[in-house]
C-alpha cells in the first residue's frame, strides 16, 4: 500500500506447526512457510512477525524426544504474548522457557513473571508491543488469575512505552471473536463472525493504542475495536495477518489473511524430522472423512463419542466440540480426520495431550440430557449470552452416544473434566481408566 513503512505479519496459535499436516481440505501451512513469507517481506520493506500466544502447544509435545520450545526459539518472531497453553506446564516452567527465546514472551495482565511489555526495533522505528493472556487462562491451563484491574493498566503501558520512544503501540491479545460454520451463507463466506464479546474486552483500552491483535478463539476475523484497527490470522500456521503501517499519525491499515505455503524447514530441525516420521507411520485406513463442522454427514465428536463409549466399557461418552482441534476452518471445519490412510500423526493431533487415558464420571438421574442441552444450548451460534462462556470457543454441538436411556456413568478425557462440571453445576466424581485413546483410536481403523 502506498505509504507504508512497517508492515506487520501476525499470528496466533502457532502449535509448533512443523510438518506440512492433511486436512479437509489439502495440506496446511507451516512455521518454515510463515518465515518465508516474512523474508520475502524484508526485501521490499521493514517487516516483523508478532505473534498471540499458543506457540508451542499441540502434537508436537506428545512425540518422544521432542522440544516444541526449542523450535519456537528459532523462529524469527520479534514479539509474542502468553496464550493459555503456554502455562500448561506451571508458571516456574514457563519462565526457565521463556528466558530462552530470543524475543520477548509478554504477559501484562496476569503475575507470571514475564515482562508486560517491549519495545522492538523494526527498522522503520521502535514499536511497543503489550502481551495479554486470555482473561480465563486460570481456568484453561495452570496459569496465575489475571489481575482485576488489568484492563485499565494497558492505557498506563502504552503510554510508557510512547516515552520510551515507541512510534507505535500494539496490543497482542490471546482472546478473539467468535465464529461459526456458515454451510450455504447468502454472502458465499465460509463463517460466521461476531466480535461484541471482543469489543467489550478491550472498551476500557482499545483506544489506547494502535492496532489490536488476536488469537485462540482459531477462526480469522477484522475490524475495528471501538476505533481502533483489530484482527487475527487462522490458527496452526495456515494463514498470516497482514497489516501495513504507515508513518503516524495515519492509522494502520488491516490488509486480510493471507494463506502460508505447507514448506519444510531446511536443515530438518528434530522436532520436524519426529514428525515427519510419525506422518510416514502409516496405522489404518479411515473409509469417510469425518470433520468436526455442523451438519456433517461424519461429525468427528460423534464418533469420538463412540469410540470412548466403547473403550471404557461406560454406559455413555460425552465430547465436547472444542475437544479436538486439527486445522484451521477454512472449510468451516476445526478438525479432520480424513479418508484414507491414517498415520501416527494424524492421531497424535487428534489427541496431543501426554496422557491420553479417559476418565469415567458418575452422574445423577436426568444429568446426561442435562449436560448435553446445556452444551448445545450455550454453543448455538444464534445464543449471544453464549459469546461470554470461557470455555465456548466452538460454536458447534456437542458429540455423544450412550446404551441406556437416562445412564449414570459417562467417559470423557480429562481436558474436559471442568468443563462437566461447569454444565452440571457441581465437581463430578471420575476414575481413571487403562487404555489410551490413541491406541483405542488405531484399534478401530481398518
Amino acid at each position: 500500500m502506498p505509504g507504508t513503512v512497517l508492515r506487520i505479519l501476525a499470528t496466533g496459535d502457532l502449535a509448533a506447526t512443523v510438518v506440512p499436516a492433511r486436512t479437509g481440505y489439502g495440506r496446511g501451512g507451516t512455521c518454515a512457510g510463515i518465515a518465508g513469507i516474512l523474508e520475502h517481506e524484508r526485501r521490499r520493506q521493514p517487516a516483523v512477525w508478532l505473534d498471540t500466544g499458543d506457540l508451542a502447544m499441540g502434537p508436537a509435545a506428545s512425540l518422544p524426544g521432542v522440544r516444541p520450545w526449542e523450535v519456537v526459539a528459532g523462529l524469527p518472531v520479534s514479539a509474542a504474548a502468553a496464550g493459555n497453553h503456554e502455562f500448561d506446564d506451571g508458571v516456574s516452567v514457563l519462565r526457565e522457557r521463556a528466558r530462552r527465546l530470543p524475543f520477548p514472551l509478554l504477559c501484562a495482565n496476569a503475575d507470571a513473571g514475564l515482562p508486560g511489555c517491549a519495545v522492538v526495533d523494526t527498522g522503520a522505528g521502535p514499536i511497543g508491543v503489550i502481551g495479554l493472556t486470555h482473561p480465563h487462562s486460570h481456568r484453561l491451563s495452570r496459569a496465575p488469575r489475571p489481575r482485576d484491574d488489568w484492563q485499565h493498566a494497558v492505557p498506563r503501558l502504552a503510554h510508557r512505552l510512547r516515552q520510551q520512544g515507541a512510534r507505535w503501540t500494539v496490543a497482542l491479545l490471546h482472546d478473539g471473536a467468535a465464529w461459526w460454520p456458515r454451510p450455504g451463507g447468502g454472502d458465499g463466506s465460509v463463517l460466521g463472525t461476531r466480535p461484541d464479546r471482543l469489543a467489550d474486552l478491550s472498551r476500557p483500552w482499545a483506544e489506547s493504542v494502535d492496532l489490536v491483535l488476536g488469537g485462540h478463539t482459531l477462526g480469522p476475523w477484522s475490524g475495528r475495536l471501538h476505533g481502533t484497527p483489530a484482527g487475527h490470522s487462522h490458527p496452526f500456521a495456515a494463514s498470516v495477518l497482514v497489516v501495513d503501517v504507515p508513518a503516524p499519525p495515519a492509522t494502520p491499515v488491516v490488509r486480510g489473511n493471507r494463506l502460508v505455503p505447507p514448506l519444510r524447514a531446511h536443515p530438518t530441525a528434530p522436532t520436524a524430522r519426529a514428525g515427519e516420521d510419525a506422518a510416514a507411520r502409516v496405522v489404518g485406513h479411515s473409509p469417510h472423512t469425518w470433520l468436526t463442522r455442523s451438519g456433517s454427514a461424519h461429525y468427528l465428536p460423534r464418533l469420538m463419542a463412540r469410540l470412548l463409549r466403547r473403550t471404557t466399557g461406560a454406559e455413555a461418552a460425552f465430547v465436547p466440540a472444542g475437544q479436538h482441534w486439527t486445522q484451521a476452518p477454512l472449510d468451516g471445519a476445526v478438525a479432520a480426520l480424513c479418508a484414507g490412510e491414517v498415520s501416527w500423526f494424524d492421531v497424535l493431533r487428534l489427541f496431543p495431550e501426554p496422557d491420553d487415558h479417559p476418565v469415567v464420571a458418575g452422574l445423577c438421574a436426568g444429568e446426561f440430557r442435562k449436560l448435553r442441552l446445556r452444551h448445545d444450548s450455550v454453543t448455538d451460534p444464534r445464543s449471544r449470552e453464549g459469546d461470554w462462556a470461557w470455555w465456548n470457543w466452538c460454536r458447534m454441538p456437542c458429540g455423544w452416544d450412550a446404551t441406556t436411556r437416562d445412564p449414570r456413568y459417562v467417559a470423557v478425557m480429562p481436558s474436559a473434566l471442568p468443563l462437566l462440571g461447569e454444565l452440571l453445576g457441581r465437581e463430578p466424581a471420575a476414575e481413571p481408566t487403562s487404555v489410551g485413546a490413541r491406541a483405542a483410536l488405531v484399534s478401530s481403523l481398518g
